[in-house]
């Protein structure tokens, strides 16, 4: 039992330096949390939040393709589009909280709906990040194709929980979200956008209504604490094979460290 208890201690030791190394590689917040588990859990938050580098699709809404004639950022947001296409890094344009692993993006999380910022200038040459914008592109992503669905204002009214940006799903590519209806059923009571964000932030689990249809996890979901439901997901299969796999910490340390880091998505 001893022996088992200190495979088990050291296999979760070597979890935990991989994943802070990964953190400190990359430049990534974190906080010191004394669970694994919850560690895990924000380890995955930001890799789900984080935009993998790929060549896509550009897929633009027509209400975004009236808009952005005439729209101050029309040049910036043709750059960004042309990036996507080309499978440039996209996270610089990411709110700078996106490289927090526990920061909660309630709108991703809800909606899988990023948010990024318009200018394609760095305050300093050597910055990750974009310099911040008030306009602000709504997007989302799947693994080849970007779907631009509107610029609003950073501060508009209830901007984090608008449901015309699910509006404007159903319009232009409605395949994305109908999985998620529900069929046969309508919500009640039926959510205004701001009764949205204020049970977001309370971390309830909910349905809405859109142009009557009816949704329940369009996006991954969160827990009460505001963690991503599929972080959770992730982090719960790796524990599941770091269990079945304590011995080879000092059995075969190569082979736990591939299988780990295959778990990690490294």
């Amino acid at each position: 039992m001893e022996v088992l208890q200190n495979e088990r201690k050291r296999a979760e030791e070597a979890m935990i330096k991989v994943v802070e190394d990964f953190f400190l590689q990359f430049g990534i917040k974190y906080k010191r949390h004394t669970k694994t588990s919850l560690l895990l859990v924000r380890y995955f938050n930001f890799r789900l939040k984080y935009i993998l580098v790929g060549k896509r699709k550009m897929q633009v809404s027509k209400e975004l393709s009236t808009k952005i004639l005439t729209h101050q950022y029309r040049n910036d947001t043709f750059s960004i589009f042309d990036k996507i296409i080309s499978g440039e890094d996209i996270n610089p344009f990411q709110s700078k909280e996106s490289f927090n692993a526990d920061y909660h993006d309630s709108l991703f999380n809800d909606w899988k709906i990023h948010h990024l910022h318009l200018s394609t200038k760095k305050k300093n040459p050597t910055d990750y990040f974009n310099e911040r914008t008030g306009p602000l592109l709504f997007i989302l992503f799947t693994d080849d194709t970007a779907y631009a669905l509107d610029i609003k204002n950073h501060n508009d009214k209830n901007v984090w929980s608008d449901t015309d940006l699910i509006h404007i799903i159903q319009k232009n590519w409605n395949y994305l979200i109908s999985a998620s209806e529900v069929p046969n059923i309508t919500w009640s009571p039926d959510l205004s956008d701001k009764e949205i964000g204020i049970l977001r932030k309370k971390g309830y689990t909910f349905g809405i209504n859109v142009d009557e249809k009816s949704y329940l996890y369009i996006g991954h979901g969160q827990t009460s604490s505001g963690d991503n439901l599929l972080a959770i997901r992730m982090a719960n299969e790796v524990l599941r094979w770091l269990a079945k796999n304590y011995e080879l910490i000092d059995t075969d340390i190569n082979r736990y460290d591939l299988g780990l880091k295959e778990q990690l998505h490294i």
